[in-house]
């Protein structure tokens, strides 16, 4: 005779059912798991393909905020991109790329939550651990619409830095770029040359594509090349300046700056010299007023005509209409004292509290054991090649690591595609175990 179903009730004089004890364990299990799941620093998060799916991760920097974009690109496509940028000397290109656009965690240096973009490129390469190269990009602006990941190489191009990245990632490492603090976030603005945070920036992109799912079993975060052209160049001399004490977990092999910006004052003195960079200055000004919260005297800085409309002016600009904006006469721009304050090394008199603001976002003097390699165009208009002469003999005399110098036939804006094969032979060398050779002439590392 089958039993009938009867539901459960409770008789209190039979003391506690163990369905209900079965029951109660099975939901503190979920529970415990899904706490974990939270707190645990290797979260996977859920792939998704609809955009802007935000999913909440640990709170710590470097935690991944969410997915909004997953392009896959196969070998032919990826290598039709390495293309446009690299051009003959283009490596090939065997594998395909997945590019995932996400959000993730950084912090202020008062401890101050950011979220800022980034962009992974994983090669569809069989499983295993590949060596992590990090990018910061170069100037694209300051303001929210030009932020490099918002890029779009066939309307305007600001470096096409898709195909830099697809050239590099095909070549087995997992690739990595990212924007910088306060852009996409209109609670603030980007401070554009803070050292500090544009370290920051680079070293927790590193992290959040190692917490990655597509990247998780491949990245391998003991073994980062930190890589930046122009202001990017300055970030990641930056991100290993204070690796050691912000992000101890990742292992930096080697530090590649192409056309680098080393050092901000120089840059910026640098157009009495031809640098046609007029619109560094209110771009740093706007930034370091904003960032230091110091009234600088912009009276005796720029010619009044630009004061007024200063901050407005410089986020309405991105790179590609800078030029045009600011022009290619320095006199048009700043006052002749402060170009003679460059030229006459009295800055730090004339307007002190810029000139140690300035000071304070050197880079290039730290005492870490990464290998380093500075590659500059001798043709170079923008960062000039007396910047990286007049910083070598602090690194040379500072880095625990060998130190590299190499200078192209080349502008500002090609550097990198000139430089591509040697800075690829020289990752190599890194990853096969093989030390470079220094270039420093007191040095011998």
């Amino acid at each position: 005779m089958r039993r009938r179903f009867r539901p459960y009730h409770h008789d209190r004089r039979r003391g506690s059912d163990p369905r209900v004890l079965w029951f109660l364990a099975l939901l503190g299990v979920l529970i415990a798991v899904t706490l974990y799941r939270i707190d645990s620093p290797n979260l996977r998060l859920p792939a998704s393909s609809n955009p802007s799916v935000t999913v909440t991760a640990s709170d710590d920097h470097g935690g991944v905020l969410g997915i909004d974009s997953t392009q896959v690109f196969t070998a032919a496509q990826a290598a039709a991109v390495a293309h446009q940028n690299y051009g003959a000397v283009t490596p090939p290109v065997t594998t395909g790329i997945t590019k995932i656009t996400f959000r993730y965690r950084s912090r202020d240096a008062d401890g101050t939550p950011l979220t800022i973009y980034g962009r992974a490129y994983i090669p569809a390469v069989p499983k295993g651990k590949l060596p992590i190269f990090a990018f910061a990009p170069g100037t694209t602006g300051i303001g929210d619409q030009c932020a490099a990941s918002l890029e779009q190489p066939q309307k305007v191009s600001w470096g096409n830095y898709d195909s830099h990245m697809i050239t590099y990632a095909s070549q087995g490492y997992v690739g990595v770029t990212t924007d910088y603090e306060g852009m996409r976030d209109n609670s603030r603005i980007h401070h554009y040359m803070v050292g500090e945070l544009e370290g920051r920036a680079l070293l927790d992109a590193v992290i959040a594509v190692s917490r990655l799912p597509q990247a998780h079993a491949q990245a391998d975060t003991r073994s980062v090349f930190l890589a930046g052209y122009s202001q990017g160049g300055h970030a990641a001399f930056w991100a290993d300046k204070i690796a050691a004490d912000y992000a101890p977990q990742l292992g930096i092999s080697g530090v590649v700056g192409f056309g680098s910006v080393m050092s901000v004052a120089e840059t910026l003195g640098d157009v009495v010299y031809g640098a046609n960079i007029n619109w560094f200055g209110p771009y740093v000004l706007t930034s370091y007023e904003d960032y230091y919260k110091h009234d600088y005297p912009l009276d005796k800085i720029l010619q009044p005509v630009w004061i007024p409309n200063l901050k407005a002016d410089v986020t309405a600009h991105c790179i590609d209409t800078d030029i045009a904006h600011w022009g290619r006469d320095p006199q048009k721009v700043y006052q002749p004292a402060f170009l003679s304050a460059f030229t006459g090394g009295t800055l730090s008199s004339y307007v002190p509290s810029f000139a140690l603001d300035l000071d304070r976002n050197l880079t290039g003097d730290q005492a870490t054991t990464s290998a380093k390699r500075i590659n500059q165009g001798k043709l170079d208009n923008v960062v000039l090649p007396r910047q990286q002469e007049a910083i070598l003999p602090i690194m040379c005399a500072k880095s625990l690591g060998p130190v590299q110098y190499a200078l192209y036939p080349a502008t500002h804006y090609n550097t990198m595609v000139k430089s591509l094969g040697d800075t690829l032979a020289w990752m190599a060398g890194i990853r096969a175990g093989q030390k470079p050779v220094s270039t420093c002439p007191t040095v011998s590392n």
